[in-house]
Parts: C-alpha cells; structure tokens; sequence
C-alpha cells in the first residue's frame, strides 16, 4: 500500500498499475479486502495477503504489529508455495531453520502459519491444516527478577515521568501496552477500570494510597490538557516501541555509571514480574488479569522459592 497524496491510499500491483483505496485507513482496509477476496488463492502469497487484509485488521494493535513483523519472515521463504501442496514436513523444515536464530520468534511464527491454514480452510483454499501435526518445543519462560535494590538504582536515573510509569508497573502489573494507554477515563471512583488489549478481560484495580499518589504525579508532570496518564512533555502517549527506546538508553547509562549501583540492565516489561513476584500467587493473578493461576506461577512469578534447611 502507498500514498499519492497525503489524502488517499492506493495499491500498486505488479503491472506497477494504481488502484485508488480511498482516504481512510479502515476504506483503504474494505477495499484492498475486496481486491484479495476476487483473487484465486494460487500461492501462499495470495493466502497471506488475504490474512493480512480481511483478519490481522480486527487483531489487537500489539497483535497487529507483530503479526506484520512475523509475516515477512513467512513470506520471504513461503510466497511461493501452492497452498494445498504445504505439507508438515514443509512447515518443520521452516520451524527447524527459525529456531536456529531464536527459538521464540519461530514458535510465534508457526502459531501465525496454523492461523493462515485455518482461515484457508474456511476460504476453500486447503482441506486440512498441517501445521497441526508439527510438534513443537516450548520456550522458557524469562527468568528476570529485578530486585528493590536494582529497582532503586534504576529509578535514580529516569526522569519524573518514566519513574511514575515504573511505579505504575509495578503497583498495577498491567502490560507496558495497557499502561501505556491508561487515559483520565480509565480513573473511576472505585480505582483504574481496564480491558486489557491481549484478553479484552474488564479489570478493575481499586484506589491504595500508593497508586493514587502515583497517579496524581503523572498528571501532575506535563501539560494538564490531555488524555493520556504517562505522556511526553507534549502530553502525548508514548508508542510502546519509543518508550522503550527511552528506557533502554536510560538503563544502558546507569549500568555505565559506577555510582548508580546498578550491575545489570533489565527491561520494563520485567516490571510486571516483579508486581507478580513481590504478592501472593492468588493476588498476583487477578491483578495481572490471568484465567489460570498457573500462567501466572510459571512465567511471572520470579523469586526464587525459599526453603528451610533439615534441622
């Protein structure tokens, strides 16, 4: 997809032919679907671009961006498959060569290739999905605990607002995508009412006097007329990507800084960890907004479990 102007979409197909999509994001979405579905799906190509334009839309936009990033990798080695030739063998040899490089990319990439079958079932493209025959091996889960002390080394070089997204992390447990996007309307009476992007699950976090604090703070350190709770100096939201970007550097010059104490760097998203860690397994879970206690016992909860020695 291109842009002629900075008020259209327009598609340019192999011919190098234009084909006007509209001026919306969702139009450019309805029309390029159209394109797709009058296609014949002959290449796993077509298939792709038809998942790319009629499903990944309605995804998350966390899922969205990944789902993008993983289909260049399925497409680079893929496109030019036939459908209904894809065999299990075909989706082990790309699994196996994936996983050289980083097992948890080729595991996310594979669940994205069962999902396309899945769709070609019901499109007619394919009678079956192979990727269900693949054993796969599971990724470990990070073991990245971040001590009060690492916490306190780290929170000496960030700036207001990042410390009050630190401290917000951590009281809440909520994904650096959900707390990225907490806006004055998520500030109810009774606490911060959420539905968290990965589940749609409706969390509410009620008021303690740390949390309020911690909110008042935020808001307290940038332009007052906006919506968003953790923001610039222009009081605009943060891209999970940039904020990051923001954190990484910030931790990369405390690790640097002999003084700070700080030996190794951790990630934000290792925060949420350490809110499940730092509470009981029951309380820890429903903050984090998990169906299954045992999600929560076995890749959030960090500490190492303490034991008594034979007397």
């Amino acid at each position: 997809m291109q842009s002629r102007s900075s008020n259209a979409y327009y598609f340019v197909d192999h011919t190098g032919k234009w084909h006007r999509l509209g001026h919306s994001v969702g139009e450019m979405y309805r029309a390029y679907a159209g394109m797709v579905e009058e296609r014949p799906l002959v290449t796993m190509g077509d298939l792709f671009d038809r998942y790319m334009a009629e499903v990944v839309p309605g995804k998350a936009p966390r899922t969205q961006r990944d789902n993008r990033y993983e289909m260049q990798f399925l497409r680079a080695a893929l496109r030019s498959m036939v459908p209904s030739e894809f065999r299990a063998r075909d989706g082990y040899a790309y699994y196996n060569e994936r996983k050289k490089k980083s097992l948890k990319r080729a595991l996310a990439e594979m669940a994205l290739l069962s999902h396309v079958f899945t769709k070609a079932i019901e499109w007619g493209a394919v009678d079956e999905n192979p990727c269900r025959e693949i054993r796969k091996e599971r990724a470990k889960p990070r073991r990245r605990y971040v001590s009060e002390a690492e916490y306190a080394a780290a929170y000496k070089v960030m700036t207001p607002m990042v410390q009050c997204a630190m401290d917000l992390a951590v009281l809440t447990g909520l994904r650096p995508g959900d707390l990225l996007g907490l806006t004055r309307a998520n500030l109810t009476d009774d606490g911060i009412e959420i539905a968290t992007s990965k589940t749609g699950k409706r969390l509410l976090i009620e008021w303690s006097e740390a949390l309020r604090s911690t909110v008042k703070r935020a808001l307290a350190h940038a332009p007052q007329v906006r919506q968003v709770v953790i923001c610039n100096k222009q009081g605009k939201a943060y891209t999970v990507d940039g904020f990051n970007t923001i954190f990484y550097r910030a931790m990369v010059k405390a690790v640097k800084t002999e003084e700070s104490g700080l030996i190794e760097r951790f990630q934000f998203r290792d925060l949420r960890a350490k809110s499940a860690s730092d509470d009981t397994a029951e309380a820890a879970s429903k903050r984090l907004g998990h169906a299954d206690p045992k999600i929560t016992e076995r890749v959030y909860r960090r500490k190492a479990e303490r034991a008594k020695p034979l007397r």
